[in-house]
């Protein structure tokens, strides 16, 4: 039978590995927007982080299993936006979530975001095998949910996937493209530039679907 003490410890430890995890992933999003994949090392991480690469290893096996758990957190964090109740939820709440979803990681994750697009613009060399499948029927489900929309008659008759296509487009340009946006501005965004940026994706959006805003 579990004591409390023994149950008091694996929580200690269970909390020192999920910050050292976090920990990592950051370190790891540093290097890897800087250097690329091919030009990080595990060691690089390492030092970044003050712990030995023997633990990094520990935590993720390898620089491609890093990596792939860096990428992998980012498609989660965009996949939460477009939640399950989606179906049963008015199509103008379920897109101004995601979009505002999207918008907000890519102010506080500039830097995975950038990670994800380099990697698909390269061909994901290193994680097509991990991400096709449930990028493809993530699309697939959220289609389904965006048709039956259509049928409603909540929103005009559009193709579901160009919905989705546009809005991961025009969220991620904010963190994709920032340093270009300041370079067009002369001053990096506002947090009240980037509110008002929100609101103007969203009711484009809303709107060409004929939705009340």
């Amino acid at each position: 039978m579990d004591t409390e003490q023994g149950q008091k410890k694996r929580s200690i430890s269970g909390e020192i590995r999920r910050r050292n995890q976090e920990m990592i992933l950051q370190a790891a999003a540093d290097e890897f927007v800087k250097h690329g994949y091919k030009g990080t090392s595990v060691q690089a991480i390492a030092d970044r982080v003050n712990l030995p690469k023997a633990n990094i290893l520990y935590y993720f096996k390898s620089k491609t299993g890093l990596y792939k758990a860096l990428l992998q957190e980012i498609l989660t964090m965009w996949n939460d936006g477009f939640s399950a109740e989606a179906a049963s939820l008015p199509p103008e709440t379920v897109l101004r979530n995601y979009i505002v979803g999207k918008m907000q990681y890519s102010r506080t994750h500039p830097q995975e975001s950038k990670i994800f697009a380099q990697e698909i613009i390269q061909g994901a060399p290193v994680i097509a095998d991990a991400i096709q499948f449930p990028m493809v029927n993530w699309a697939a489900g959220k289609a389904t949910i965006i048709e039956a929309w259509i049928k409603q008659g909540l929103i005009r008759p559009i193709q579901p996937l160009h919905l989705l296509f546009l809005i991961w487009g025009a969220t991620q340009f904010y963190a994709d493209f920032d340093t270009e946006i300041q370079l067009i501005k002369g001053a990096p965004m506002t947090e009240q530039e980037f509110e008002q940026a929100q609101e103007f994706l969203v009711g484009m959006v809303l709107r060409g679907l004929q939705v009340t805003v």
